[in-house]
């Protein structure tokens, strides 16, 4: 990434949180979830077993779900547990559904470099040519450094590319192809790991110039039609090619059939699809990995364990895996939405300390065990239900809802505090908070004009909540107090399932309030809500998860925040005031809305541009009064 592009980057992130500008889009916004999944659900593939008809005891699998629950770095949203091809455990927790596609993040990194896997046995690439052959002219900067020259499709599949283009690009430049070849490398190509999206969205761009088809198009005779996947969806970048290192959509039944391809090294209902050679080379380590960055070593696009207990992993941010254990042939697929990035989470530590081949050795089939498959399938029935933030209200029996029908009453009620909402409309000075999360609409380039009002409205035995942000949209909410209603959100363009539920209750100090949680049940976010409704209380708390907690590892890989800085992005990061930076992001993803009835409508003083120009430095309000700059450490 070169002077330019890191400026962007920090005009986007000071606009946005700093600024609190509602529309801080460094490039022109399309649409990247342009469809939501229609129907009921990913059909079962896989025969349903018991663990013992698979050699597990059954108090192993349950203990496995009660760790996951209790383990407080931990968010899950659904998870199935395979064992010599058969489904032996499966979970979902309310409102989420592991038959719906759901986002992978980077998991799906590992299903593009299986395409490169498909296009080096056609013939069609040597993973030691430099990568830049492989694009016309037309596509590249007119200039490319020696060094970037020396980039081959090996260094891609491994991330020892060294290109400092990264994810951030993807919200600073449409072209990304010419963005990366024209990007400074960080060190030699091969000489050591440094994760980056951008690798695995090249050799994305690359397949498509070889055969001039899309990975979707391409994979689908290879891959996907031999499998049986047809529901899946993968978000594209602005120049229409899918961006391979992150934006599939994918259930976890059609997960796991291609988990036991690689189970099975390349075979699947009796038929090749790959060689057993590909299979073992992409998931035997090629390039260690700094110890703090988790259990894991990386071969091609694919985590290995470290301990060579032979298990490797498909990972994503935030909770999105595919853990593969060859030596007890069990694949574990979970989504989630914790606060963690990467293999360095609690949920892996727990997985492999159940399953894991250090943990135990499958036998032959087990004798039943009646009790503790019965304690099994209650724990997958309730999984997670002591981990809700609303506890929905008890729906009424068959008789006092038949007794209520026949008075002409409805049969669940809504509470009576849901008609003295409906009375309060809470309106909002100018803002840049939306009902979709900060941390989507960052990712997606998405941005609102913020919300300006919510109202409440009362049908029959239906409550609505109508969030008004601007000349953008309206969103009208259904909120279940009996359990979640479902519905679907259009937020410019973008289509998203969600789930919302509501319950009334007093917080610590007697303050009577309404908990809404909209969950977006395709994507690992959730937003919360709470409304403190009595006037001389009166405000709005919104707060998402995963949240701001996970802020401390996504700084980390920003430019700002890189103690081996460079030029400009080195003087802003050595004199700007971080702390205030800071509290202004974390203010972004926890704000308080207070309704202008309760406060004064002007608007507070906007803050100033930042400038970065060093003899503007001085006169900044936002640098530190002594002016000094701190040490700058060299490699």
């Amino acid at each position: 990434m070169n002077i330019f592009q890191h400026k962007k980057l920090l005009d986007l992130l000071y606009d946005f949180f700093v600024r609190g500008k509602t529309n801080a889009s460094q490039v022109p916004y399309i649409p990247g979830k342009c469809n939501t999944y229609e129907g009921d659900g990913v059909p079962d593939f896989f025969p349903r077993a018991t663990p013992e008809e698979k050699g597990v005891d059954s108090e192993r699998v349950r203990a496995l779900l009660h760790d996951l629950e209790h383990s407080s770095r931990v968010n899950m949203h659904a998870i199935t547990v395979l064992c010599d091809g058969a489904v032996i455990a499966e979970a979902n927790v309310k409102p989420y559904d592991r038959r719906i596609p759901h986002l992978t993040h980077s998991m799906c990194k590992s299903i593009t470099g299986l395409a490169i896997g498909f296009l080096r046995e056609e013939g069609l690439i040597d993973l030691d040519t430099p990568v830049h052959r492989y694009f016309p002219a037309a596509q590249l900067p007119s200039r490319i450094s020696s060094k970037m020259k020396t980039v081959t499709v090996r260094h891609l599949l491994t991330m020892t590319s060294g290109v400092a283009f990264a994810e951030a690009g993807a919200v600073t430049e449409s072209d990304w192809v010419r963005a990366f070849f024209s990007s400074d490398l960080k060190f030699d190509p091969g000489s050591r790991f440094a994760y980056n999206s951008m690798n695995t969205y090249i050799l994305s761009a690359m397949l498509r110039n070889l055969t001039g088809m899309g990975l979707c198009e391409y994979l689908t005779p290879r891959l996907f039609e031999p499998l049986g996947i047809c529901d899946i969806f993968w978000e594209k970048c602005p120049l229409g090619t899918e961006k391979g290192g992150w934006g599939l959509y994918i259930a976890q039944e059609d997960l796991a059939k291609i988990g036991m391809l690689f189970l099975d090294r390349g075979m699947f209902g009796g038929r090749r699809l790959i060689s057993a050679a590909w299979i073992d080379e992409a998931t035997e380590e090629k390039v260690s990995v700094p110890e703090d960055s988790g259990a894991f070593s990386y071969a091609y696009q694919i985590w290995t364990a470290r301990d060579k207990s032979g298990s490797y992993l498909f990972n994503g941010m935030l909770g999105q895996n595919m853990w593969i254990c060859p030596k007890n042939r069990i694949i574990v697929i979970a989504n989630a939405g914790n606060s963690e990035f990467f293999q360095t989470g609690a949920m892996l530590a727990v997985i492999e300390g159940r399953l894991g081949a250090s943990a135990f050795s499958r036998s032959a089939p087990l004798k039943k065990n009646r009790r503790a498959l019965a304690k099994l399938r209650r724990a997958e029935k309730k999984f997670f239900e002591t981990r809700a933030w609303i506890t929905p209200l008890h729906r009424p029996t068959p008789f006092v809802r038949f007794m209520r029908r026949l008075q002409g009453l409805s049969p669940e009620p809504l509470p009576d505090l849901c008609n003295l909402l409906a009375e309060k409309p809470l309106r909002f000075s100018e803002n840049n908070c939306g009902v979709l999360p900060t941390f989507v609409r960052l990712m997606q380039n998405n941005h609102s004009a913020g919300l300006r009002e919510m109202r409440f409205v009362c049908e029959g035995d239906r409550f609505f909540c109508i969030f008004d942000e601007g000349t953008d949209a309206q969103y009208r909410v259904e909120i279940g107090f009996y359990g979640y209603a479902y519905g679907r959100l259009s937020v410019r363009g973008e289509e998203y399932r969600i789930a919302t539920q509501g319950g009334f209750t007093v917080d610590e100090d007697g303050r009577r309030l309404l908990k809404i949680d909209i969950c977006f049940t395709e994507i690992p976010h959730t937003r919360r809500i709470k409304v403190f409704f009595d006037s001389e209380d009166a405000c709005v708390l919104l707060r998402e998860v995963p949240g701001r907690e996970v802020l401390d590892g996504l700084l980390r890989a920003m430019p700002i925040n890189s103690p081996k800085s460079r030029g400009i992005v080195g003087f802003i990061r050595n004199r700007l005031n971080l702390d205030y930076i800071m509290l202004k992001i974390y203010d972004k993803f926890e704000p308080k809305l207070i309704p202008m009835s309760e406060t004064a409508t002007a608007l507070p003083e906007a803050e100033p541009a930042l400038s970065l120009l060093p003899e503007a430095a001085e006169e900044n309000p936002l640098l530190p009064e002594t002016g000094e700059e701190e040490e700058t450490h060299e490699d």
